[in-house]
This record gives C-alpha cells, sequence and structure tokens, in this order.
C-alpha cells in the first residue's frame, strides 16, 4: 500500500529503501489513504500536538517490526524512530509541548509531548481490527517504576460508556504499557532490541498486536489514538499502527504461498447471511456464497454488503512458504534460560532444529544460535534466532533499619556493576557510586546496571524518637466517684518497659485515692528514658466549705481577716461577697484565697454584724452553683 507515498511532505531517497522509512503526512492522507481499510467513511479528521510527532513508515519489513507501512505517533519526532539503536536514552528535546487530558486520566502523573490523531467512522459491521506494535527507549530500566509512557486507542459512541481503550494485553483487560508487557510478564509479546541494532532506535517493542472493536453496525464513532510521555519531557516512544489494517473482520485470513501446484483453500467472508461478491484478480466470480473454495494461485476479494453499503478484503495466494519466525533475538537478564521456540499459527509437514529434533516445538534452556528449517510440500524455509542470558547485578541493601540518635549510615551495593542511580522516597539522589553515606532517614533504592541488564533493591532508613511523657497538669482534682486514669499513652510495654510509683507495670492506671503518682517509661531499642508525675485529689462529696462567724481586724497577727475555709483547691465557680446591715456591698471577689481585711474606703469599719453570701461550685458539685449567706461579728 504504497500509492500514497507522492502525497507525502518528504522525499525518500532510493538508497534508503533498504532500511526503515518514516516521512511526514497531513492527517487527512494519514487516515483515509494509509490507515483505512477498504468501505470505512471517516470524517472529522483531528491531529492534535507536534506536528513532527505525526507520520507515516514503510519497508518496514526489513525492519525489526515486520510491518511493511502505516502510521506513526511518537512523544518525540516520528523520524527519531528509525534506527541505529545508537542510544540507550533517546529523548527529542526540541518538543517542551503539553500533554493530555484524556491520558492525564490514566497515567500515574502529569502527562507531557502528547500527540493525538482522532476522527470518526461509521463501521457497516459489528467487529473493526487494527494491528499494531508499541516501542520505547523507556525499555527495560524503567519497568514498574511507574513513571512510563502511555499511549491508547479511545473508541466512543453507541454502546460505550465514555472513551473505552481498546490498546489491551491479549486476552486480559491490562492496557497496554511497558508495565504490562515487558521482559518480566507477559514477555511473549515483548521482544528487546539490543545496541547497535540497525533499524529501529527504540531498546524494546512489542510483537505485532490487534485492537478488537466490537460496535454498532452503521453507527458513528469516534476513535482517538494517543501517546504521551509521564512524569517528564524524556526519552522517547512510539506507535506503528499498520496500514490499511483498519477494516472490518473477515475470515479471509492473511495472505498465504502455497509451494505446490495443486491445492484446495477455503477462504471465508464471515459475516454470514450477508450478500457477498468474490473476484479474483479483479475478474468477479460467479459464486456468491459466503465460503469458496479455491485452486489456484492469485488475488482474491470478498466484497460483502451491508445495510450501509459494503466493503472489500484482500488475500493474497501465491507461490512458495512465507517468511517464517521463530522469534526475535534476545536478551535475558537473570541465572537461567527457558524460551519456547516455535512458529505460531502455522503448521508444516516436517521441521528440524539445530539439534537435530523434529519437533513442532523447542524449549531452549541454553544461550547460543538456534535454527528451524520447515519443509512443506517440498517448499522448505528457514530462520535463525540467538538467545543471550546475562546474570542480574547482584545487590543487596540489607534489612530495613532502625536508628538511634543521629543517621550516620553506608548503604553498599556489596558487588560491583557498571552503573548504579540511588533514589530517597523516591527521587533520584544524583548518585551514582557504589556506596551512598547518608545522614537522613527514608526509604533509598538503588538500580544495579551492567551492560543490558538492571536489579533493584530497597531499603527503609528509621529513626527512633526521644521519649516523652506528659502526664497532664501537676495538680489533678477529681471526685470520689469518677473513674480516672492515668496514661502514658505509649500502649507497647513489651518494647517500652514501663514502671508505675505503684508498682504498676502497665502503660495506664486506675486513680482512686488521693496521692502522688509517677511513671517510668524506657525504650528498650535505644535505652531513652523519661518520666513523668502528677498530684491527684480525690473529693468526697462536693467539698467543705466553713465560713466563720467573727474575726478582729487589727495589726496583732490573729484572725485578721475575713475568708471562707474550705479543703477545696479549685472551683469552677467562686464569689463571695460583704454587705453592710443597709445593703451596701463593701466587698467582693472571685479568687478563694483573697479575704476582708475589714477595711472599706481605706477605712477600718466600725464594730458591728456584717452580712456575707457565697456562691460557690467546684467539679464534686451537685446541681446549680452553691449558695450560702449568714452573718459575721466584726470586733475591734
Amino acid at each position: 500500500m504504497k500509492y500514497w507515498i507522492s502525497l507525502c511532505l518528504i522525499a525518500v531517497s532510493i538508497s534508503a529503501r533498504s532500511q526503515l522509512i518514516i516521512g511526514e503526512a497531513n492527517p487527512y492522507i494519514l487516515v483515509t489513504n494509509v490507515l483505512m481499510g477498504k468501505g470505512i467513511a471517516t470524517d472529522s479528521i483531528k491531529y492534535t500536538g507536534y506536528s513532527r510527532s505525526c507520520g507515516f513508515f514503510e519497508n518496514g519489513l526489513t525492519s525489526k517490526l515486520k510491518m511493511d507501512a502505516g502510521v506513526i505517533l511518537s512523544t518525540g519526532i516520528a523520524v527519531g524512530a528509525k534506527g541505529p539503536n545508537d542510544a540507550g536514552n533517546k529523548s527529542t528535546s526540541e518538543l517542551q509541548t503539553a500533554g493530555s487530558a484524556l491520558l492525564d486520566k490514566y497515567a500515574t502523573s502529569s502527562t507531557y509531548d502528547a500527540a493525538t490523531l482522532q476522527f470518526k467512522f461509521t463501521p457497516q459491521t459489528e467487529d473493526i481490527v487494527f494491528n499494531y506494535i508499541f516501542a520505547s527507549e523507556e525499555y527495560i530500566e524503567f519497568v514498574d517504576q511507574n513513571v512510563s509512557d502511555i499511549f491508547g486507542f479511545f473508541i466512543s459512541g453507541p454502546g460505550i460508556i465514555g472513551e473505552q481503550n481498546v490498546a489491551l494485553v491479549p486476552g486480559k483487560t491490562l492496557p497496554v504499557s511497558i508495565d504490562n508487557i515487558n521482559h518480566l510478564r507477559n514477555s511473549q509479546y515483548f521482544n528487546i532490541n539490543l545496541m547497535g541494532e540497525k533499524t529501529l532506535q527504540a531498546d524494546g517493542y512489542t510483537t505485532h498486536l490487534t485492537a478488537q472493536l466490537k460496535l454498532e453496525a452503521c453507527s458513528p464513532y469516534t476513535i482517538k489514538l494517543a501517546i504521551a510521555d509521564v512524569g517528564d519531557y524524556r526519552l522517547d516512544s512510539y506507535v506503528f499502527i499498520e496500514a490499511g489494517s483498519f477494516q472490518h473482520k473477515t475470515g479471509i485470513g492473511k495472505d498465504t504461498f502455497i509451494c505446490k501446484e495443486n491445492f484446495d483453500i477455503i477462504l471465508d467472508a464471515g459475516n454470514p447471511g450477508r450478500y457477498v461478491e468474490w473476484y479474483k484478480d479483479g475478474v468477479k466470480l460467479a459464486d456468491t456464497t459466503q465460503k469458496i473454495t479455491v485452486t489456484s494461485f492469485g488475488i482474491y476479494e470478498v466484497k460483502v454488503f451491508t445495510n450501509c453499503g459494503y466493503f472489500i478484503d484482500v488475500k493474497k495466494i501465491l507461490p512458495g512458504v512465507a517468511d517464517i519466525s521463530i522469534g526475535s533475538d534476545t536478551l535475558y537478564c537473570g541465572d537461567s534460560l527457558n524460551r519456547v521456540l516455535k512458529i505460531k499459527n502455522r503448521v508444516f509437514d516436517t521441521y528440524l532444529w539445530s539439534n537435530g529434533s523434529t519437533a513442532d516445538t523447542l524449549i531452549a534452556k541454553k544461550t547460543g544460535l538456534y535454527w528451524l528449517e520447515i519443509d512443506r510440500n517440498g517448499c522448505k524455509k528457514r530462520d535463525t534466532i540467538n538467545l543471550v542470558l546475562e546474570p542480574l547485578p547482584k545487590i543487596n541493601l540489607g534489612n530495613d533499619t532502625t536508628v538511634c540518635g543521629l543517621v550516620q549510615l553506608i548503604l553498599r551495593s556489596k558487588e560491583p556493576a557498571s552503573a548504579y542511580i540511588w533514589y530517597k522516597d523516591g527521587v533520584a539522589t544524583g548518585d551514582t557510586l557504589m556506596n551512598l553515606p547518608i545522614n537522613q532517614t527514608g526509604i533509598y533504592s538503588v538500580w544495579s546496571m551492567n551492560k543490558n541488564c538492571s536489579n533493584r533493591d530497597t531499603i527503609t532508613i528509621n529513626k527512633r524518637k526521644a521519649l516523652a511523657i506528659d502526664l497532664g497538669l501537676p495538680l489533678i482534682e477529681i471526685c470520689n466517684n469518677d473513674t480516672f486514669y492515668l496514661k502514658t499513652n505509649i500502649n507497647d510495654t513489651f518494647n517500652y518497659a514501663t514502671l508505675w510509683n505503684t508498682g504498676a507495670l502497665s502503660s495506664n492506671i486506675l486513680i482512686s485515692n488521693s496521692g502522688k503518682y509517677s511513671v517510668m517509661v524506657r525504650d528498650k531499642f535505644c535505652n531513652y528514658s523519661a518520666k513523668d508525675s502528677v498530684e491527684v485529689r480525690v473529693y468526697e462529696g462536693s467539698g467543705n466549705v466553713i465560713v466563720p462567724n467573727a474575726f478582729t481586724p487589727g495589726n496583732d497577727g490573729l484572725n485578721d481577716a475575713f475568708k471562707p475555709i474550705s479543703d477545696i483547691e479549685s472551683y469552677t465557680y467562686y464569689r463571695f461577697v460583704i454587705f453592710n446591715r443597709w445593703g451596701q456591698k463593701l466587698f467582693e471577689t472571685s479568687n478563694p484565697n483573697m479575704a476582708w481585711d475589714g477595711i472599706y474606703d481605706n477605712k477600718l469599719c466600725e464594730n458591728g454584724v456584717y452580712i456575707w453570701s457565697l456562691h460557690a461550685k467546684s467539679n464534686c458539685s451537685a446541681g446549680d452553683k452553691n449558695f450560702q449567706k449568714g452573718i459575721v461579728h466584726l470586733i475591734r
């Protein structure tokens, strides 16, 4: 599907035909002339993002992609995907463009450098499929770091709630991402791209994946093909979407190459119940059934008629055997190898492996070169794969540690590696040495990297806090019917030895008697200690208040002042007032410790009878403020 090259914005030299070709084209051409299969109407085509982040690719069969042509979206510039793989951290610094509000919903942090190609289309049947490959410079060192670039294919329309991502791991509901397809998990869909590989820049890429859309026929839908950086503008990622693969699903299958003259092949148009027309090499055949049997080479087309038009699918049946693949050259990180080598979804007459086995599957447990030669009706094909096993760097920071006093430690990576990256609380510290001196608490981790493999270990450093005990106010007054506990607020008496002056060893004690209470707590781990004491007074009833009936003010130091006498230390309310016999107020106080010295207006009052009133209430008093009144004799 290369007729559209003349419409692109850049020219491609003949010498470049031996490698991956990437160019620029406007969004309308990319959707209508490159991506779409025959029979799907599109409109409202729109591209958002940096102009050079979207384009076309071709000649992909000569690269690691094994996908001939299509559309490419990138978090950098699209042409940056072209090899050789000469950097493990390819980044396009010129963009610094905005992210995507759509992808922000699914990313671990803010997105940047977003590229989004969207369009409306109307399917004629319920099933639409298209093929794609995801590749990234973030493989493999940023697997499980929660900062990986994000992409998705988001469909919206009838029968769909919101915008549904259809870029999923085969057979699962997980989105395709660096954390979900890599060398550690779902590795059957992952290929590592070694440094120096000539045709593709990315350090890792997925196998061919298929997005499958379940829709309502003849209804309009919108799809957004989007990709973005996450957390920063660094390290480029790419999505390659196969030309012509955005099409209605049929059963005629992919192109077939046959190595014999006599054959019978059944072509299935799928879509039972719909009228179909078959063509061979552009000439209409008489057969209009869903399935036909073909016995000769050629280019077969099926035209399927629907309620809103028709669409076409094409299959080539040509002499020979199509190229086989037992997988891509792969580097494994670890101590053992257990790779299953086989050709998926194809059956041949004979198999011959490099070790002499004739089974259709070989389990590779050692590194090295493996090849398979197949034969079908006398037509042979061979494919070779190189498997490399590199041990993970050994690293052990030790167990989580709690320190007493100053933090002065050296975290050691144990065994040498080619590079180190240290992190504290998830943020890179900038340190790259084997050992890291620290003087702060936190969660520390280190990535230890050799040429191709990396390993990580994490340790948490805590600091024991100094003890502090607070039993409350120095004097606590309670009523005899109160339930009152003194508490250290340290319930872990196994690690914190607790001893009260009562002999109790618990964190709390029940108080029922007046007295002075003290506690000592010792941290067994750090040998820190703390203590506190408190005086508790327990009152019976509302407390006793006695008011004398006479006093002798003067300077002899005996009975010179007049005030209530009480065993209550604190009041919630207190008001003591003295009047003369004519009702004139001579003295008033709210301080239980203040007494009347018999003086009014700077003069000593005359002998006689004076009236007093007392409003007082303590914590133990019942009802409203207690009230008393009476007389006192002032004797000079």
